[in-house]
Order: C-alpha cells, then sequence, then structure tokens
C-alpha cells in the first residue's frame, strides 16, 4: 500500500487535467458537429466520453492516495472527514464521485454512438453539459483547497544556504536548483527562537502519529499560545506564529526513543516570502540514524535558504488555504 501511495499519489494533478479536459472538448465536438454537420466530429465526442470515465477512474483512485501521501488523511477513507481543509476535502470528494458517475452515463451515450444508435443530439448536448460542468466544479474546488484564490505569486529564486548549515545527502536527493526557497531570515535564527519549544508552545495533538510526510517518523506539534485557535479552525496564522514538529524513530509500529528531526516554521511578513505566504523553514536533527529515510549522513543544522527544505516548501505549499498547515490527524486533536 505504501508503494502505491508514494508512487500513484502524485499522479493525481497531471491525471485531473485529462479528466476535465476531456468532457469539455467533447463538448465543442458536439457543438462542432451541429455547425459542421460531420459525423467524424459525434465519434469524437464519443471517444472522448469514453477517454474522460477512464481518465475519472483514474482520478479518483490516485485521489485518495495523493491525500494519503500528503498526510491529509492518516487512513483510507471513501468519504473524509469533514474537518480536513476546512471541508474543502470532502467537497472536492463528492465533487469527484458525482462527476465519476456521471461519466458513466456520458461511456452508455459513447457506446451508442459507436453502435451507430446514438441520442438524439439536444440529449447528447445536454449529458456534455452536466459532464463538462461537474467536472469544472470539481477540478475547481481541488484548484482552490491547494492554491487558495490568490492570484500565483512570481517565483522565488533559490538562494545559496547559510554559513551555519552543515550535513550531506547522497546526490539523488539535491533539490532542484528551480525550487522556491524563503530567503534567509532578518530576525535571526528560527531555531533559536524556538529554544524550549515545549515550555512556551502548546502542544496541539493528544497523542503522536505516524506521519508519512516526515519519514513515517510519530510525531508532536507544538504552536505558539496566541495562533491555537486559528490553527485549530485552519484560519490564517498571525505573524510571530511558531510551529514546531518534534519526531521520533518508528520502531515495530511504535515511537522510539531515538529523536528524529525537529522542523521549525516561523511566520514573518508575507510581503518578505510571498511564495510561501510568509512562513520560513528551518531543520535541525544533531544525531541521524544510519539508513534514514533522507539520507543524512551527519548531525545538520538546516536555516531559511537552504536548498535541502525544498521539499518542506513544496508540501505545504499544498495547503495554502489553511495557512499552509496540515493540521492534526482527525482523533489525534487535543481532547479527543
Amino acid at each position: 500500500m505504501e508503494i502505491l501511495i508514494h508512487l500513484l499519489g502524485p499522479l493525481h494533478p497531471p491525471i485531473v487535467h485529462f479528466a476535465v479536459a476531456c468532457p469539455l472538448l467533447a463538448l465543442f465536438a458536439l457543438g462542432a458537429q451541429k455547425v459542421f454537420q460531420k459525423q467524424w466530429l459525434g465519434l469524437t465526442a464519443a471517444a472522448l466520453w469514453g477517454f474522460a470515465f477512464l481518465a475519472a477512474l483514474a482520478a479518483g483512485a490516485t485521489g485518495h492516495l495523493f491525500s494519503l501521501s500528503l498526510g491529509m488523511e492518516s487512513e483510507f477513507s471513501i468519504i473524509p472527514s469533514g474537518s480536513i481543509a476546512q471541508g474543502r476535502l470532502q467537497e472536492h470528494v463528492l465533487l469527484g464521485s458525482a462527476s465519476l458517475l456521471f461519466s458513466l452515463l456520458t461511456l452508455w451515450a459513447a457506446v451508442r454512438t459507436f453502435q451507430e444508435r446514438p441520442l438524439p443530439w439536444k440529449v447528447q448536448i445536454l449529458v456534455a453539459l452536466i459532464s463538462a460542468a461537474l467536472v469544472g466544479l470539481t477540478g475547481h474546488e481541488g484548484g482552490e483547497m491547494v492554491y487558495g484564490s490568490e492570484p500565483a505569486s512570481a517565483p522565488v529564486s533559490a538562494v545559496s544556504p547559510p554559513e551555519e548549515s552543515t550535513g550531506k545527502k547522497i546526490e539523488k536527493t539535491n533539490p532542484a536548483p528551480s525550487a522556491e526557497v524563503p530567503p534567509p531570515s532578518p530576525s535571526g535564527d528560527l531555531l533559536s527562537q524556538t529554544q524550549n519549544y515545549r515550555t512556551h508552545l502548546v502542544k496541539m495533538n493528544s497523542r503522536p502519529w505516524n506521519s508519512r510526510t516526515h519519514g513515517h517518523r510519530w510525531v508532536n506539534t507544538y504552536v505558539s499560545k496566541e495562533a491555537v485557535e486559528a490553527y485549530e479552525k485552519s484560519d490564517p496564522l498571525p505573524e510571530g506564529t511558531q510551529v514546531v514538529k518534534e519526531s521520533f524513530e518508528n520502531a515495530g509500529g511504535k515511537a522510539s526513543g531515538q529523536s528524529g528531526p525537529l522542523y521549525v516554521m516561523v511566520k514573518n511578513s508575507s510581503a518578505a516570502t510571498r511564495s510561501t505566504g510568509g512562513w520560513q523553514y528551518a531543520l535541525v536533527w544533531e544525531k541521524p540514524v544510519p539508513h534514514n529515510p533522507e539520507n543524512i549522513q551527519e548531525a545538520v543544522r538546516w536555516l531559511p535558504g537552504d536548498p535541502h527544505l525544498n521539499s518542506c516548501v513544496k508540501c505545504h505549499n499544498h495547503f495554502k488555504l489553511g495557512d499552509y498547515m496540515g493540521g492534526i490527524p482527525e482523533g489525534f486533536e487535543k481532547n479527543k
């Protein structure tokens, strides 16, 4: 299952484009058939409906895997909880399911066309309109959930890693130089700011959970006191918010006493780091275990501007709607 999640989950975004484009193109083909009176245009629409059904099926399957790979869900569910991403994930899944079910009708219409028993053109165009509208709404909901409604910002070039950063990765895990990384923090070392986090931050989960996106380690999340309510509601967090995620290596399906990386996020002015909504990232791991997933070979201290943090940025950018926060999985919240 884990192999499927990591291999097939990331295919969801490109597959969705086919699931959205095919019904729209089928609608245009039917419109053109009415104008030009060409039989091949009707056959083209039928073929596109067939492809749309297959794409919708693949998009639905990979979509569930994608939500698991991002940590939106801790376990597979046909209809996800309404607490995830302010209920947008649930809405997205329901719309996607409706699109898939309706694509069965378009598939039936396509079969009739190939059997030279096509439905009346007006019926076909109505079916095409509904199909295109459903997939369009589904795609729009997915885009809003991940990217929000604000216009995209211009990319920010990666900067050289700060002198304090140390550590090595094997060559194949180095991030691409074009990935976006927040520039160095003007307010000092993020790791120094979050020292003694257990005493001045609030623990947001009732018990640790195993996080796929953090190397299948067991994690706890701590948040600044003034940001607790906003964090629980997936609302924008105030500037100055500190978020720390401590991790522990997995041992037989349980958290061990061996510490994993300490992940740190601090929110500054969004004008300074527009591509990440003001968030800056840091990571420290004093005693890496052998053969860890990230292939970290010695003690590391990565501060904003270090390209090793690209993977953190890319993953959190999928949660723009919730101010770049993935939140706490259902059942692991405080007092649950």
